[in-house]
């Protein structure tokens, strides 16, 4: 005769994963909480601009504007290509090179 083990392994199985589950989320701290606060920024030095972006695509690329830089990214990955930083509006045009 066969003796038939199937409902005390996994009446076994789902009490040990309850246990190591509810182990796992009273050990592990919230995130939130345990980070320090971020160092203030340099006096007198560069801020990066928080504002505003524009976001455009074309063909495997996506282009983002923020602030005067702006971001060419693939767009299967967004890994960033290249950056350029754009010239200031409003700011003088730089002088050419021959004098013209």
């Amino acid at each position: 005769m066969r003796i038939q083990r199937g409902l005390p392994y996994g009446l076994t199985l789902i009490a040990l994963l309850g246990l190591a589950f509810a182990g796992w989320t009273h050990t592990s701290p919230a995130s939130a909480q345990d980070q320090p606060a971020p160092p203030p920024p340099p006096p007198g030095g560069m801020m990066m601009m928080h504002g505003p972006a524009t976001v455009a695509a074309s063909g495997d690329f996506v282009y983002v504007l923020r602030g005067n830089t702006l971001y060419q990214m693939k767009a299967a990955d967004l890994s960033l290509v290249t950056q350029k930083d754009l010239p200031v509006p409003g700011a003088a045009a730089p002088a050419a090179g021959n004098g013209q």
